[in-house]
């Protein structure tokens, strides 16, 4: 059974949370929210919680960006629509093995994407410390993509997003997903809570299971389609 075919909203969100707390998204988390927390006026907790807002809608801005332009791209050329419609169940199941061995650390690939940390942080800041800095934050921070993210979003979220029709929804919730740790926080904060540190060292602690049990679905996962899709038609 496809365990993404009656829930793929829930499915990307929960994809975008297991990108969030992987340690360079969570480092960039961090960092947004001390920018975040920040600045003229940002130390106010409801400003905080709408900047916040404003972080995660650029992040699912960004995502659903590129994944429409390359769901768009893909599917305009008639003879890469073809072959996904005809192979694309076949190709899932070894690339959901291959995002599990990912997950558990077994296979490395060197980082891609915009330079990190304090050069992004230098760009947000020139463009404004109120709610469109977040957000600009937020859209650069989604683009610069590290093994993990760059595992998830192009190697399960694309994939499954096409398949489903969804290259927006999915990718929406995607984003939505890497930046629930901080949005969470910020109603936190607005509440007079201040948790931040014991929430994301928490993040840390359960990053490691989390991830071994996600890596035990991709595993399900794509050896079902490996078995169905590619193996089976061979020995049958």
């Amino acid at each position: 059974m496809d365990f993404n075919s009656s829930y793929p909203a829930l499915t990307a969100l929960w994809l975008g949370v297991l990108t969030s707390i992987s340690p360079c998204p969570l480092a960039s988390n961090i960092t947004a929210l001390f920018y975040m927390a920040g600045g003229a006026g940002g130390a106010r907790p409801g400003r905080v919680f709408f900047k916040a807002l404003c972080y995660a809608a650029g992040r699912a801005v960004a995502y659903t960006l590129v994944a429409w332009l390359l769901a768009w791209g893909v599917l305009s050329v008639p003879a890469v629509a073809n072959f996904l419609q005809t192979y694309l169940n076949q190709v899932l199941g070894p690339v959901l093995l291959i995002i599990g061995a990912v997950l558990m650390g077994w296979i490395r690939f060197p980082a891609i994407g915009l330079s990190k940390g304090d050069r992004l942080k230098g760009l947000a800041d020139r463009a404004g410390t109120g709610m469109a800095g977040a957000g600009f934050l937020g859209l650069l921070f989604a683009l610069s993509f590290c093994p993990v993210s760059a595992a998830l979003f192009f190697g399960s979220l694309l994939p499954i997003a096409i398949t489903k029709q969804s290259p927006v929804i999915m990718p929406v919730f995607y984003g939505l997903g890497t930046a629930l740790p901080v949005v969470v926080i910020a109603i936190l904060l607005s509440l007079g809570m201040d948790v931040t540190g014991r929430l994301f060292s928490t993040a840390r602690v359960f990053e490691t299971w989390i991830k071994s049990l996600t890596a035990a679905v991709f595993f399900a996962v794509g050896g079902y389609y490996t078995w169905s899709f590619l193996l089976s038609p061979i020995f049958h």
